[in-house]
């Protein structure tokens, strides 16, 4: 099978060895699409919703608009701005709930907090061996994810059920949690919920795996779309449909790295995703854009995307690619989650199987290294930014403070997709000579795999979870941040004054490749674009911190830490989805000069703002009620902020 060469012109390269990989792979009809899934087929049709007992309900949004929407909203002794919420006279009654179960064909549940055996006052779940159970695992994300409404980082659910070995000792409650979830497995379930929420004024949340820094995906008062059971997997081998002949997957739209990795491995073909296992692949993922180790070859995730399968906020069901709602299409490939409707399924294009080598080491401060020199050596590694990952490279590391005036710097690790180990270590030489002349020891451990998958199975152990203690921000840095000698002497100095105040930085040398063989006319942050470093940064605080002290330290991480990191790299960009809910002007930070028409396109498609997540498009237009500055938890009511 055609392999990659890198030079230095990635993107000619790229053009010939697309060429190279149709010639080999098309060997079917001139058009060969795939179908959608058997399960996508079952679709809410006009007459179902009038044969439902109560059309109003569940009826299609067709013709609706914010304002005659309101005048349909029960309870009018409610403001009409916000969302319904539990015990107010607008709430759905439970006789409307029943229907709307027997309307999904019995996958409506109501939720119950993951931790709930550990709590006395949940009696028909407590269970004190299952408690233990989830006290020992609560780290492992496969927890969560197998629950409904349970968020990876449930920092801004407000914390209110954690496990215990106190049954008696505290409250459990929903808190920021769903009020209820639809265990979709099939579009037209997702339809109705769609339809029911706007129709019965709720918030409406959309989970697949709950992994998200912002907690997206939960809501206190929602109707939660949770599709993690559409695990569907589809090889093409010669999928010829878009523009683009060659091979691709078809993903339902719970599928997560781990599995769609899996399948590519079994087909020898090599697709760009996540570096966390249970990242969701066809939500957030590719919605917020999509890193990937992958990206300095190929481009980002979003880039991959040949076609799209979409409930709107109507309620209706659409295909959206380059030759149907071309806008749509646009949008959903860059624009954020929970924006434009529910994802049901993806069709993405693959690559060949190719080799992989990566480097691992570390390098501490000791009596023979001091600071300065330590974060002289990761200047040194910045200093190549530019030329590792214009070769197709890509570095993940750690640098963190370890005791006062002590610091750790990890890689885990370098990777270089199609890389031989004696041409990854040819690479990497004068960088690892840097090092060695600054007096820093190293051991590196240089590694070569056969294949993507064997790579992410050997470097990338499964995520830890459930932490509560710590709030990240994040930051694109431009490639001049890097290649500029005074620039980079700037960039370092901010960073080390973060790591020397407390903060963690978890960084990425990485750059989105221009790809002329994909479809890159996205809504990706154009920050991505131009960026060659991407740092995550941290603050942490103890497990029994106060409110007011979580608050503090999340002030101090976006204020004064990022605050220094905006001012050496200004009109720069963050990444939404690992960044921060406090980013001041998320608008441009997460989504750049593509904002003006992504919120128009909300407009359109979603004339009564029925999906809202923290900072996606339109939410600048909403509030949540009993918030403190600094800590906004997801604990209260979804309200629209009155015109000024």
């Amino acid at each position: 099978m055609a392999r990659f060469f890198r030079t230095t012109a990635v993107a000619t390269v790229l053009a010939a060895f697309a060429d190279h990989a149709i010639a080999a792979a098309v060997t079917g009809p001139s058009s060969n699409c795939p179908a959608r899934f058997p399960w996508e087929d079952s679709i809410l049709t006009d007459a179902d919703v009038a044969a439902s007992g109560d059309p109003a309900r569940f009826a299609f949004g067709d013709d609706i608009t914010d304002d005659n929407l309101k005048h349909r909203h029960r309870g009018g002794a409610e403001p009409a701005d916000c969302r319904a919420f539990p015990g107010n006279p607008s709430w759905p009654s439970a006789a409307t709930w029943s229907l709307l179960n027997t309307t999904l064909s019995g996958t409506l549940l109501q939720t119950v907090p993951l931790a709930a055996p550990c709590y006395a006052d949940w009696p028909a779940q407590y269970d004190a061996a299952v408690c233990a159970n989830l006290t020992t695992n609560w780290g492992d994300p496969y927890l969560h994810i197998a629950d409904p409404t349970s968020a990876m980082f449930p920092l801004f659910q407000g914390l209110t059920c954690l496990p215990t070995d106190n049954p008696t000792g505290g409250n459990c409650t929903l808190g920021g949690f769903a009020s209820y979830s639809v265990a979709a497995k099939e579009t037209r379930q997702i339809q109705l919920a769609v339809n029911f929420a706007r129709n019965e004024n709720l918030r409406l949340v959309v989970k697949n795996t709950g992994h998200d820094f912002a907690d997206k995906s939960i809501g206190a008062g929602a109707l939660s779309v949770w599709t993690h059971g559409l695990k569907d997997i589809e090889f093409v081998s010669d999928y010829s449909c878009q523009g683009y002949s060659g091979p691709a997957f078809k993903l339902g739209s719970g599928v997560i790295t781990d599995e769609i990795y899996a399948a590519a491995e079994e087909h020898e073909v090599t697709v760009v995703g996540g570096v966390c296992r249970t990242v969701g692949i066809t939500g957030g993922y590719i919605a917020g854009g999509g890193h990937s180790p992958m990206a300095p070859l190929v481009g980002m995730g979003a880039d991959q995307v040949l076609s799209m399968e979409v409930v709107l906020p109507n309620g209706r069901f659409v295909s959206a690619s380059a030759d149907e709602n071309p806008d749509l299409f646009w949008a959903l490939r860059g624009g954020g989650g929970s924006t434009y409707g529910v994802v049901t399924s993806v069709t993405i294009r693959a690559y060949p199987k190719i080799p992989v080598t990566t480097m691992t080491f570390s390098y501490a401060t000791s009596e023979n290294l001091t600071a300065d020199t330590f974060f002289d050596g990761l200047g040194a590694y910045m200093k190549y930014f530019d030329t590792f990952s214009s070769a197709g490279a890509y570095g993940y590391f750690f640098v963190a403070q370890i005791a006062p005036e002590q610091y750790v710097f990890s890689f885990f690790p370098m990777w270089g997709a199609n890389y031989t180990k004696p041409e990854f270590t040819k690479l990497v030489t004068p960088y690892l000579n840097d090092l060695a002349d600054l007096g820093i020891p190293i051991e590196p451990i240089i590694t070569e795999y056969p294949s993507h998958y064997q790579a992410f199975l050997g470097q990338f152990p499964a995520e830890s979870v459930g932490g509560y203690d710590n709030h990240a921000a994040s930051r694109l840095f431009p490639k001049d941040n890097f290649k500029d000698p005074a620039k980079r002497a700037e960039t370092l100095a901010a960073v080390r004054y973060a790591i020397e105040d407390g903060g963690v930085l978890v960084g990425y040398n990485i750059r989105a490749a221009v790809n002329p063989a994909a479809n890159q006319d996205n809504s990706v942050n154009p920050a991505w674009r131009e960026a060659t470093g991407f740092f995550i940064l941290a603050v942490a605080w103890g497990k029994d911190a106060t409110d007011e002290e979580i608050a503090q330290a999340s002030e101090k991480l976006t204020t004064d830490w990022m605050g220094r990191w905006r001012a050496v790299s200004p009109g720069a960009g963050s990444y939404m989805s690992e960044g921060d809910i406090n980013e001041p002007d998320f608008q441009q930070a997460f989504y750049g000069t593509h904002y003006p028409r992504l919120r128009a396109l909300k407009e359109k498609y979603d004339p009564t703002s029925l999906f809202y997540a923290p900072t996606a498009v339109g939410s600048e237009d909403w509030y949540i009620t009993d918030q403190i500055e600094w800590f906004p938890k997801q604990t209260g009511r979804l309200c629209r902020k009155k015109s000024s």
